[in-house]
C-alpha cells in the first residue's frame, strides 16, 4: 500500500493492497496478538480469582496493540488522523471476540467446573481463532475501509482527498 499526501489537505490517501498480502500480514499480527492475549491471560489468571476478568483485561491490551499494528502494517495507514476512530471501532470489534471467549469460558465452567488454567487457555485460544475471520472482515470493510466522497459517513476531509 502506498500512502500519498495531497498538498491541499495533507490527508493520507492510500491504495488498497492485495487481499492475499493483507491476509498474510493480518495472520502474522493475529498470531502475535493471540500470543500476547493468551500470555496475558495465563499471567492474570494466576493473579486474579476469575478467568472472566483475566480474559477481558488481557484481551483489551491485545486488542489495542492489534488495532495499531493492523492499521499500520496490514492496511498501510500512518499518521495520527483517524487514530481515535480506528481504536474505538477496533474496541467494538473487540466486543465480538470478548463475547465469544467469555461465552466459551462460561460454557466450560458449566460443563467442567474447576477446569485447570491450561484447559481455560485452550478454550480462549479456540474461541479467539473462531472470531478471527469476522474480525478481518470488519477491519477491512469497516474499520480501515478507504473513505471517499462517495462513501456514507465520509467527512469533508475525505471529499478533499478524493480530488
Amino acid at each position: 500500500m502506498t500512502v500519498v499526501r495531497t498538498p491541499a489537505s495533507a490527508t493520507p490517501v492510500r491504495s488498497r493492497g492485495s487481499v492475499p498480502r493483507e491476509l498474510l500480514v493480518f495472520a502474522v499480527i493475529g498470531i502475535a496478538s493471540t500470543v500476547l492475549h493468551l500470555g496475558g491471560f495465563v499471567v492474570l489468571r494466576t493473579l486474579l480469582a476469575t478467568p472472566q476478568v483475566a480474559n477481558a483485561v488481557a484481551l483489551l491490551v491485545a486488542a489495542v496493540a492489534n488495532t495499531w499494528a493492523n492499521r499500520r502494517w496490514t492496511f498501510g495507514i500512518r499518521g495520527r488522523e483517524g487514530v481515535a476512530r480506528h481504536q474505538l471501532q477496533g474496541l467494538l470489534v473487540l466486543a465480538l471476540t470478548l463475547a465469544m471467549t467469555s461465552g466459551g469460558l462460561a460454557l466450560l465452567a458449566r460443563v467442567a467446573p474447576g477446569a485447570p488454567t491450561w484447559v481455560e487457555t485452550g478454550v480462549v485460544a479456540v474461541t479467539t481463532v473462531a472470531a478471527t475471520a469476522v474480525k478481518y472482515a470488519a477491519m477491512r470493510w469497516w474499520v480501515f475501509a478507504p473513505r471517499d466522497s462517495r462513501s456514507p459517513g465520509a467527512g469533508p476531509e475525505a471529499a478533499g482527498s478524493a480530488r
